[in-house]
């Protein structure tokens, strides 16, 4: 990276610490104010040492003896008091100020959209969140004494100076060296720790990867890919650790020679000076001093140098996803949402996910507020990024998805999702109790959990639980088996009584007869509710009130799963594709029990489908008229 640039985002990472501090100002201030106080106390105790040997033990004066001990062991305590309040106010500055970053920054992981959690490194962020807030909290609770050790180097040359000009100079003469050479040592060592911290992104990415997969690990036996893996990373690590070793190793112990070599120098010509009477002994002992006072700042400045450059690598960091710009918000004036059944309509909907090719190009479907339909389709035609769309996980690149009849870009957010519910395949469940997953923070009744858990065909394994509703279920919920945590996360989205109801292969790992149960009880308690059944389950299907049938991102046939079955041979290619037994699929159709009641139908007729991956997109329209055929 060019000087410029590296410059350039050095002062970014500055500008980002600093106007961070806020509200901690006046804390740190004090902080500062205490480190002052102490840096007056250690320029004057040299001093008073200086007149206590010169006036006490030289002059014999014992009485004055006594009262420079007192001085300075009242100095002793002031400067323990200073200490502690620098201490006290510096800690509470910083460590309040890691916290609001850590709050600030993981409140923007949760405004950002989909997309970018789909693309960052987990162990990227959880870096952030981890190493790089502890590298800003060391930095800003040590600044106020570095502060006051640069105070004191200053002022102690300027006292050397007007007190002996010629051994001030022969004490101080390194001085200008040790700054030269640490400008070039922080010059050298920033890009390093940067590269560092990203390191240590990715090996904390892989250890999240890891334990997060560690059924797969386990199950495939993969013990030692993971761990060369990791290994592989730690070297990285180490790598650019010993980087910056080897950096301090070259700029510290020349540093830390040149005072020492200012002190052999002050005795040397010190004490010829005081031979010839032109110093006296307490003079020497005072620049001795005041030499012992500066030494350990110029000594460790090469840390404090290391110290600044991680904490504005850091800060940079932090700052790269703060200052992003979510491309999911809220809209600047945002419309109420329309009162209604959850009618959707999707119009002429393009969308593809980034570098990858267009799944909708040209979508339209339309959905009645209250149907129950069940979208079926091959992998990849766009069952589950419609439902994406719909949560507005995603935007559409072009065309309007509308709720409703509000589109969903001039809803507020908050006012969407609370009207909303999708329960994926993969549920997520908290490490809490079976009360808390289900109402996620909400004030619900234990009656409105109960309905929710024999809607979803829970309440049975439920009540057998140790606590019943107060039994917790662990990390992710995997204490339960994968049918109990479908249906957990089904009644978890029942309890918020949504506008539209998603399940997306929500009950995969459901037997077939409570799946059926479940959908058909969906269907019966509707009570005004849109539901969208993503499901490859003859039976399931046959259960909602209408099929929509998408191929290679658009619709191409709609009906009920018997009429689409009769005039679609695609449909019955799809079903075939996910069942073991077309002839099962076709019993299932037929029986009964899984026919939709009339009620449940878009409307007196359904679109047919030609043979092949070639089939008609017509649909039915939101009002149920009759769709376009082949």
């Amino acid at each position: 990276m060019p000087r410029s640039a590296a410059r350039a985002e050095a002062r970014t990472g500055w500008r980002f610490l600093l106007r961070s501090i806020g509200r901690n100002w006046p804390v740190l201030g004090a902080s500062f104010g205490a480190a002052l106080c102490w840096t007056a106390i250690v320029v004057a105790v040299p001093e008073l040492i200086g007149a206590a040997v010169n006036v006490g033990i030289v002059g014999h004066d014992e009485g004055r003896l006594l009262v420079f001990a007192a001085g300075i062991a009242v100095l002793g305590l002031l400067q323990a008091a200073s200490s502690s309040l620098r201490r006290w106010t510096n800690g509470l500055a910083s460590r309040r100020l890691e916290a609001e970053l850590r709050q600030r920054f993981f409140a923007k992981l949760l405004r950002l959209e989909v997309a970018y959690h789909d693309e960052v490194n987990r162990g990227q962020l959880l870096s952030r969140l981890t190493s790089d807030l502890f590298q800003i909290q060391a930095f800003v609770s040590s600044t106020p004494a570095w502060t006051a050790n640069v105070v004191v180097v200053v002022v102690v040359a300027v006292v050397l100076l007007l007190t002996n000009p010629l051994l001030a100079g022969v004490t101080l003469v390194g001085l200008p060296f040790v700054a030269f050479a640490s400008k070039q040592f922080s010059s050298a060592v920033r890009p390093t720790i940067s590269r560092l911290q990203a390191e240590r992104g990715n090996l904390a990415g892989i250890v999240e990867e890891a334990v997060s997969g560690v059924r797969t690990v386990k199950g495939f036996g993969s013990e030692a890919l993971l761990d060369s893996r990791l290994g592989a990373q730690a070297d990285a690590v180490r790598d650019e650790a010993m980087r910056i070793v080897r950096l301090r190793t070259r700029f510290i112990p020349v540093v830390a020679t040149v005072p020492l070599l200012g002190l052999v120098a002050l005795n040397w010509l010190g004490g010829a000076l005081v031979l010839e009477h032109h110093l006296s002994v307490g003079g020497l002992l005072a620049f001795n001093a005041y030499v012992g006072v500066i030494t350990p700042p110029v000594q460790s400045i090469g840390g404090y140098i290391v110290l600044g450059q991680r904490a504005v690598v850091s800060a940079r960091r932090l700052r790269s996803v703060l200052q992003r710009t979510p491309a999911i918000g809220e809209p600047r004036e945002a419309e109420p949402l329309p009162p209604g059944l959850g009618s959707l309509a999707f119009e002429q909907v393009r969308f593809g996910y980034r570098g990858a090719a267009p799944i909708f190009k040209a979508l339209d479907l339309a959905i009645t507020g209250g149907e129950v339909v069940a979208l079926v389709g091959p992998t990849g035609s766009g069952k589950s990024t419609l439902l994406s769309l719909v949560a507005r996980l995603y935007d559409c690149d072009a065309g309007t998805v509308r709720l409703d009849g509000a589109d969903l870009r001039r809803l507020s957010l908050k006012a969407l999702r609370a009207s909303i519910a999708v329960v994926f395949e993969d549920n997520f469940l908290f490490d809490d109790s079976v009360r808390a997953n289900l109402s996620l923070g909400h004030d619900v009744t234990d009656a409105q959990l109960r309905r929710a858990l024999e809607l979803s065909r829970a309440s049975e394994f439920v009540d057998s639980l140790p606590e019943g509703l107060d039994t917790e279920i662990g990390e992710r919920g995997l204490t339960l088996s994968g049918g109990q945590r479908q249906r957990l996360a089904l009644a978890r989205a029942l309890v918020a009584e949504p506008r539209v109801l998603m399940l997306d292969d929500a009950t995969s790992a459901v037997d077939a007869a409570n799946e059926q149960a479940i959908v058909s009880a969906l269907a019966r308690e509707r009570r005004g509710r849109t539901t969208l059944i993503v499901s490859h389950r003859p039976a399931t299907i046959a259960a909602a009130g209408r099929v929509v049938l998408l191929d290679a991102g658009a619709v191409v046939a709609a009906g009920t799963h018997e009429e689409l079955l009769a005039s679609c041979p695609r449909y019955g290619e799809v079903l075939a594709l996910a069942s073991t037994s077309l002839a099962s699929t076709s019993g299932a159709s037929t029986s009964a029990a899984s026919r939709p009641s009339a009620a449940h139908s878009p409307g007196p007729a359904a679109t047919n489908c030609c043979a092949g991956a070639n089939c008609c997109a017509g649909t039915n329209s939101a009002a149920g008229s009759e769709g376009s055929r082949c």
